[in-house]
């Protein structure tokens, strides 16, 4: 611009830019021939842009380990004449990611799991199929373990924290569990149902070796179904003049023989429910319940249960304060769920 407007000021007023920056960036031009940054001092660097490239490659890829697993393939593979310390692995990849415009994170929690493609077929399969269902009428259910970790801690899940503060509290590490059933629809919550499991539970279910069970048997669901999620569900459609209704779970075992029990049901009270079928593996993101258990967990733990019999009447208590906006919130919310695991391509959702 200097050069086709013919002056220093000239130039400053078409580019909006004070006269002295202008001058500044000219007179470089000047002296260089060019405008680029000037060498800096310092030591040259320990990695070169290729073994920079190569940390990049495995730091981002299964099995290669850390920044310190790194250094030493790095030294292996001859991109660096000795082994470098991981924070110059790390300060290397960082400075690489941002000339290029890549946002990095670095994870330090447990691993996602990650779906095989036969799953991410079947959910696929399950989304595109019913992506136009109606969920006013189906009934959400699941099993959940409340663990009591926090005797006497008032635990949120949500806190505040200043500099040099940590988020922690008194956790034990063999927590008693209650081990309950519990279905939601668009209408409400039913009520729980203890299973075995839970501590200081009795069974009177046995395995198929003649144990005295110590979690869910196929009998037990079938008393589940029968004593709590069937009656439960009636119970809240009809309170909406719904006679036909849908009752979801998962693929856990112990649930293989619901469709012969509820034809059953169907037979001897003139009702009409069916199973949603099928429901595809790992897949509890597609599932609002699992959001129901996070509240109630939140809402239990903020109590701070002194005793394991406070903690058991807390999460009773806790699943019949659900307010209804929620239950409508969940089941409405079923739509987008589907919307978006077909968006990912059958992929976890958030």
């Amino acid at each position: 611009m200097w050069r086709q407007a013919g002056s220093l000021a000239a130039a400053s007023k078409r580019l909006g830019l004070s006269l002295r920056t202008v001058k500044r960036w000219v007179e470089r031009y000047k002296a260089t021939g060019g405008v680029h940054d000037a060498p800096k001092p310092g030591r040259k660097p320990l990695l070169t842009r290729a073994a920079a490239q190569h940390a990049r490659m495995l730091l981002t890829s299964k099995g290669n380990g850390g920044a310190k697993s790194v250094a030493q393939q790095l030294y292996v593979s001859r991109h660096v004449n000795k082994v470098v310390d991981r924070k110059t692995v790390v300060r290397a990849y960082s400075k690489l990611a941002q000339e290029m415009g890549i946002k990095f994170r670095v994870k330090t929690r447990e691993p996602s799991k990650e779906l095989t493609a036969s799953t991410i077929q079947k959910r696929l399969a399950f989304c595109r199929a019913n992506k136009s269902r109606s969920w006013k009428s189906v009934l959400f259910t699941d099993r959940k373990k409340f663990a009591f970790y926090y005797p006497g801690e008032k635990v949120q899940a949500v806190q505040y924290l200043e500099e040099g503060q940590k988020h922690e509290a008194y956790r034990v590490n063999h927590a008693q569990v209650v081990n309950v059933y519990a279905g939601i629809s668009r209408y409400g919550v039913t009520r729980l149902h203890v299973v075995s499991g839970s501590s200081g539970h009795k069974a009177s279910y046995q395995t198929k070796k003649g144990t005295a069970a110590k979690n869910i048997t196929a009998m037990e669901y079938k008393d589940v179904l029968k004593s709590t999620l069937l009656p439960e569900g009636r119970r809240i459609f009809t309170a909406q003049g719904i006679s036909s209704w849908v009752l979801q779970q998962d693929n856990d075992p112990s649930h293989k023989d619901a469709i012969q029990l509820v034809d059953q049901w169907n037979a001897g009270h003139a009702s009409s429910v069916s199973v949603l079928q099928p429901w595809p593996p790992n897949s509890p993101d597609l599932n609002p319940i699992e959001n129901l258990w996070a509240w109630m967990d939140n809402k239990v733990n903020a109590m701070g249960c002194k005793t394991f019999q406070e903690y058991k009447a807390a999460v009773h208590s806790v699943a019949k304060s659900v307010p209804p906006r929620m239950s409508f919130n969940l089941i409405t919310s079923m739509p987008r769920r589907i919307a978006e695991c077909m968006r990912l391509g059958g992929k976890m959702t958030r």
